[in-house]
């Protein structure tokens, strides 16, 4: 029943971050189809030495890779992941109904599983339609191996799912979607800017490698350029399940 509920209360929501990954997909690769004209007219005038030097029909697919997914990517899994993990116990405090959510005679703990089994589904939907969307292009163009462009998926979901975690935790904590996402967004600058000042001013390079190493996935030569980075992975879902197990110890023993 509550699983339902929690789909009713956010699927417009959800919708809207769908469409607007497809959007953003398609309208890459329309870019991508104006790329294959150039290169086609490109062909038509340079001469054969320098025609041998590229080759548009793959480059193009790992382009796509960089561009949109690793690029782009970080972005959506940003905004959605803050939105959702914020809204989704956001939305009970909101309405006055946690209390009477906590004292349904169901295991507390399903509450927060089932916001995460809502959340993160909608979430991992969202930043595939992102890649999928410019599939079928890089298919039109014969780009090679236009599969490839789905290969940051996995970083992006994981990433996703810490944020969420992040998100959902600091609103069970703080008490509204409001003061939970400012929470979460201070968390999310301190450690991005964070390493940086301290390397900066003090020259401690320490917290800037260390956080340079979480993020290495989403730089330039990231699988499948390069072997899969599975001690990056690892740590994420390692953070996720650190905050999935915060937020269930919060709930089971809140006080109503």
């Amino acid at each position: 029943m509550y699983l339902w509920k929690a789909w009713h209360d956010s699927r417009n929501r959800v919708v809207l971050y769908i469409l607007a990954a497809v959007s953003v997909g398609v309208l890459f690769g329309l870019d991508v189809m104006s790329w294959a004209n150039w290169h086609a007219y490109w062909m038509t005038i340079s001469p054969v030495r320098l025609r041998s030097n590229f080759n548009f029909d793959m480059e193009v697919t790992f382009y796509t890779l960089d561009w949109l997914v690793l690029d782009y990517g970080p972005i959506v899994v940003l905004l959605v992941g803050l939105s959702l993990g914020a809204s989704s116990a956001g939305r009970e405090y909101g309405a006055g109904t946690m209390n009477f959510v906590l004292t349904r005679p169901a295991p507390r703990t399903n509450f927060v599983l089932t916001d995460w089994t809502v959340g993160l589904t909608a979430m991992v939907i969202t930043v595939g339609v992102l890649a999928l969307g410019a599939l079928p292009f890089l298919c039109l163009v014969h780009a090679k191996g236009p599969g490839n462009v789905l290969a940051g998926l996995p970083a992006l979901w994981v990433l996703g799912a810490a944020i969420y975690g992040l998100s959902h935790f600091t609103t069970l904590v703080a008490g509204s979607s409001a003061k939970g996402l400012i929470l979460s967004v201070a968390t999310v600058l301190t450690y991005s800017f964070l390493p940086t000042a301290l390397h900066e001013w003090w020259h401690a390079d320490a917290l800037l490698g260390a956080t340079q190493w979480t993020l290495r996935t989403f730089e330039y030569g990231s699988w499948p350029l390069s072997s899969f980075d599975w001690s990056v992975t690892s740590f994420w879902l390692a953070v996720t399940a650190g905050f999935m197990g915060a937020s269930l110890a919060w709930v089971r023993w809140r006080e109503v």
